[in-house]
């Protein structure tokens, strides 16, 4: 008898789909042909496609955003965890935050997801600047979009991409940051 498959795995292998064929992929009939499953193993978990596709940008948003930022976390200082952060997303996948972005410009749920957790991740790097420097929080609000919109610039033009160039720029960020006063 063949394994249980779990919402989870039909999450995981949602993501996988869509950054290997993009959004085409997320149809019912690929993910059950792809799982090896019948549409009754999807049902099971998911109520309709729109269901599916709310409970994969959940999961997304809590994988690539949530636990990277839980991550971040475990180092000392504001400024380690902004390193850890640019290393942990470094080594993420860039193809399916590149499919997600492409999505986002048809689908409304998607879009809607994508803006919320892109004001999370700029916030979240706003607040480690503020903790560590003595700048305005406009100021840490507009270092923290030029970081992160180097990161999509990164998704969206370079695959795959040149980690030794991604390692260069976020060190030189972090060497204009170190030119900012700290708190006192």
């Amino acid at each position: 008898m063949a394994k249980r498959i779990s919402k989870s795995d039909w999450l995981d292998l949602g993501l996988g789909a869509l950054a290997e064929d993009g959004v085409t992929a997320i149809r019912i009939d690929h993910l059950c042909k792809l799982a090896k499953r019948t549409k009754g193993s999807f049902y099971h978990h998911f109520g309709s496609r729109e269901d599916y596709v709310s409970d994969l940008m959940a999961y997304w948003a809590d994988g690539y955003t949530e636990k990277v930022i839980e991550m971040a976390e475990r180092e000392t200082t504001p400024i380690a965890k902004l390193i850890a952060l640019n290393k942990i997303t470094t080594q993420k996948e860039y193809e399916l935050e590149r499919q997600l972005r492409r999505w986002a410009g048809s689908d409304v749920t998607v879009r809607a997801v994508i803006e919320g957790i892109d004001k999370r991740r700029v916030n979240y790097v706003a607040s480690l600047l503020m903790q560590s420097k003595n700048i305005t929080s406009q100021q840490a609000i507009d270092l923290a979009v030029m970081n992160y919109a180097s990161l999509i610039g990164f998704q969206q033009m370079f695959s795959p991409v040149n980690l030794e160039r991604r390692t260069r720029i976020d060190r030189l960020y972090v060497d204009i940051l170190n030119t900012l006063p700290d708190h006192d």
